[in-house]
């Protein structure tokens, strides 16, 4: 038996245990102390996971050295399967000698300024996009974009303290918001300062501004090896415009693009962005808005998308994106898989639509229904619900993968499938909010 093993960083331990159980003795999960000490999941076992500080990838090298040491394990590759990780995991592959994209490219892709700022110079469709450091700064870009603008952090993930905002009022109060809110989230890994062009940048006080991009949203999975770009999965977003802005209730796969904007333009387009963010080697997802023929740029890391895309995935053609960023980790080439059969699915994230803690839930009807394949719920009676904008996790329940019965009416389905779940909390009574 092989005594190689990927090095996973970072990651939450629900996909560490489900990696961990689908493909035994394949990695090292170097997992946040804090992540493990919250987890209800359980833990690999010492073999196979590295406890350490996330914020401090110097000591974590010398941690892993010694680990690897004493279980007689040689690092075969590298992969992150979240944001605020590939900082870290760039440093570790860096002290490895592994395959990772640089710090540089890292940076890069996590803030939402410099990423535009490249995209742009490369005449590749995105948002325009300032700075903010002021609700004044934030006032001023709207007045010149003349429509409505989107306040977010410079390096947040998910729909995280983003604000669409149509008057100035709007803009002052979301500016707030944030600046209070992330003055709160000071020394989160998310929200670490980062140095650019010479400069200290701190996420927590300077954010990111830029113009509304109106459209079908989608997400996209690709790899891209050299010159080479395998596109992995297209999904299209489904929004509730009752949620905070940003929030994708479900998505549907396969998404079907418009005949305008063709695989092979979207897969040149997916090449140059990628390169001009210095990255030469990474399975990446990309957020986007599309707009006639182009494919306006949101959003793009270096990690397979997350949530519930890749149990969507695999009910949906059976690919295990887990499995295939493992494989690609450890230099094997990514095969698309072109010849797969798609089976037409909605991955349905069960939100919910009140704070407090959770008493009870009841679930038969969701479980009874025919159209259901897959419903994992991931909270229980005990949970404490805190609503956006003050906590954007804990309102997330689970999710559902269904067969939609049409394609007309599948917003309409998803509200009438996610109020099949009931919660009850103490002293009130709610039904899931996604959609609503």
């Amino acid at each position: 038996m092989s005594n190689k093993r990927v090095l996973v960083v970072g990651t939450t331990a629900d996909y560490i245990d489900i990696i961990n159980r689908r493909f035994p003795q394949r990695a090292i999960f170097i997992t946040d102390a804090n992540e493990r000490a919250r987890a209800a999941e359980p833990s690999p076992g010492p073999k196979d996971e590295l406890l350490c500080d996330l914020s401090r990838p110097e000591r974590i090298v010398t941690a892993l050295q010694k680990h690897l040491k004493q279980w007689q394990i040689d690092p075969g590759g590298i992969t992150c399967f979240d944001c605020e990780s590939m900082s870290a995991a760039s440093f570790i592959a860096r002290s490895f000698g592994l395959a990772y994209p640089s710090a540089e490219a890292v940076a890069a892709c996590r803030s939402k300024y410099i990423c535009k700022q490249l995209w742009r110079q490369a005449r590749l469709p995105c948002p325009n996009v300032e700075l903010v450091h002021t609700a004044s700064n934030a006032v001023s870009f709207m007045k010149k974009t003349n429509g409505p603008v989107v306040l977010k952090p410079l390096t947040g993930s998910g729909s995280e303290l983003i604000f669409m905002c149509s008057t100035e009022d709007e803009c002052v109060l979301a500016f707030n918001t944030m600046r209070s809110e992330l003055a709160r989230h000071a020394g989160k890994r998310m929200y670490a300062p980062y140095v650019c062009d010479g400069k200290r940048i701190d996420p927590c006080t300077v954010f990111v501004i830029e113009e509304f991009i109106q459209g079908d949203e989608y997400s996209c999975d690709f790899a891209i090896d050299g010159d080479r770009v395998e596109i992995i999965r297209i999904a299209k977003k489904i929004l509730d415009p009752k949620q905070p802005c940003g929030t994708t209730v479900a998505y549907l796969l396969p998404g079907i693009l418009p005949e305008s904007l063709t695989q092979e333009n979207l897969r040149s387009q997916l090449r140059t962005a990628a390169k001009v963010l210095g990255l030469d080697r990474a399975i990446c997802m990309l957020d986007f808005v599309v707009r006639g023929d182009k494919a306006v740029m949101i959003e793009l890391a270096p990690r397979p998308g997350g949530d519930c895309l890749p149990p969507l995935l695999l009910k949906s053609c059976g690919m295990n994106i887990l499995g295939r960023t493992l494989d690609f980790a450890e230099g094997q080439s990514f095969i698309s898989g072109k010849s797969l059969q798609y089976r037409p699915l909605v991955g349905l994230r069960l939100l919910a639509a009140c704070s407090g803690e959770i008493e009870y839930v009841d679930s038969s009807d969701l479980i009874d229904d025919h159209r259901i394949v897959e419903f994992q719920l991931k909270r229980t009676p005990g949970h404490r619900v805190i609503l956006p904008p003050k906590d954007y996790e804990s309102r997330l329940l689970g999710h559902v993968i269904f067969e939609p019965a049409g394609f007309e009416s599948i917003e309409n389905e998803c509200i009438e499938i996610a109020s099949k779940l009931k919660v009850e909390m103490k002293r009130q009574l709610c039904t899931t909010a996604s959609p609503s």
